[in-house]
Parts: structure tokens; sequence; C-alpha cells
């Protein structure tokens, strides 16, 4: 990390008041020990799961966007993706947070607050979660994901199958595919998926749609049926 960067990392300690030592062999997660994790919660994880994301979404003071995405090659090893520029960075012990270096490129992380250097200029940066959540899901081969609140809800569009997860992740439902179709010339596509006795029909509009309660902007409008009982919410293609 430059002075620059040195210069802010240690303001964030003293302000922060910690102190923290790390051994050269633990393989650390993209966020520090003693912070609020980096992991997604609730329904924001993994359908069904509460561990880390595979990847996470930064957003930069100066307007540059930036991918962190794990590895299973190399744990201690993150790859950045830095608009057309892929690189991967290895971890290095740094007093708070996790640290990751390449080159001229490190970036170090806390919690949801990440800096980035780039060769010797530094940027503050910020964890948009609800774009980590679609790189996670793209990162483990979903084609389509989408969402709905009261009750949370999401439903996952995968090549061999389709997930819905209702009542803010305490049910689960995995299906089979059983149908994939486009019922009209405005692109409307319909899905069907059924599994023990549960039907499923969800229903992918085009056109902007707002996340009702994040005001988070998404491609397409998403009705889905299961069981008689239906959902609305937004969802945008993955693949």
């Amino acid at each position: 990390m430059g002075r620059a960067g040195k210069k802010m990392l240690r303001t964030v300690l003293i302000v922060a008041g910690l102190t923290v030592r790390c051994r050269s062999g633990d393989a650390p997660p993209i966020a520090s020990p003693d912070g609020p994790p980096v992991v997604a919660e609730g329904i924001d994880a993994p359908p069904g799961s509460s561990a880390p994301l595979a990847a996470y979404v930064f957003d930069c003071a100066d307007g540059q966007k930036f991918v962190l995405a794990r590895t299973t090659a190399k744990p201690d090893a993150v790859d950045l993706v830095l608009g057309e520029r892929r690189e991967r960075l290895t971890h290095v012990p740094t007093g708070s947070g996790a640290q990751y270096v390449a080159g001229g490129t490190s970036v170090w992380t806390k919690g949801r607050d990440a800096m980035l250097e780039v060769e010797g200029r530094v940027v503050t940066c910020v964890e948009n979660r609800p774009r980590s959540i679609l790189e996670d899901a793209r990162a483990r081969g979903v084609e389509f994901r989408a969402s709905g609140n009261e009750p949370g809800w999401v439903w996952e569009l995968l090549p061999d199958g389709m997930v819905f997860v209702g009542a803010y992740g305490a049910e689960r439902l995995t299906m089979s595919r059983a149908d994939t179709r486009s019922t009209s010339s405005l692109g409307v596509g319909v899905y069907v998926g059924v599994a023990r006795g549960h039907q499923l029909t969800a229903r992918v509009l085009p056109g902007p749609c707002v996340d009702s309660m994040s005001g988070v902007q998404f491609t397409s409008t998403v009705q889905v049926e299961l069981d008689g009982k239906a959902y609305r919410g937004c969802g945008e293609a993955l693949r």
C-alpha cells in the first residue's frame, strides 16, 4: 500500500483503537475478524445458507466499481475484477481488516468498507450489497434471480432446476424445471417447476422494476405463484 493508503489506514486504526494480531498461516475472510463480517444475512445469502458470499461488489468514491471474488483454487487469494481487468491478489498480514496485493494493486477491506490502490492511487469504496448478492448468484451458476418483500422471498433459476425460498429464509423448495417458454410478443417468459406435489409458475416481464424496500432498480418484474399463493417482486438475468 502506498503512502496515501498507509496514512489512511493509520487514521482508521487510531480512531477505532484496535489492535489485532494475525497468524500468517491463517486463511482470512474478506472481512476483518474484529468488525462486522461481510456475510449474507437472512435471505441475502445463497438460499438456505448463512455462508459468506462467493463475490462482493464495491462502489468507489471516484465512480469506479470492482468485484472481489473468492477462489477455491487458492484459499488465501481473491480475484479482483476492475473493468476489463482481472487480477489474482494474495492475502498479506495486516493489523486490522484483510489486505490482498499483487504488484502495484492492493485492496484492503474491513466490514463493508474498502480501500483500493492501483499504481499508487488510493480510493475509498463501500460494498454494494444488492449487487454483491447478484454476483454471488452468478458465481453459483444462477441464470435469473428474483426477490420480493413482505414476506421476504427469493426465486433462483438454474440450468437444471429452480429454488424458491420463502418466509424470510425459513422455507426452501428445490424444484426441477418442467417447462420454459415465451408466451407473448412482448417477451414474457414463463417458467414452471414441480416437486413432490408442489407446483411453481414464474412469469418474467421485461421492463424496469424498483424494489419496494431498497429502492434498487432491476430489469424485470417477476410474478411467482406457488401452490396458489402469489408473490410479486423484481429480478435480473445473470446469464
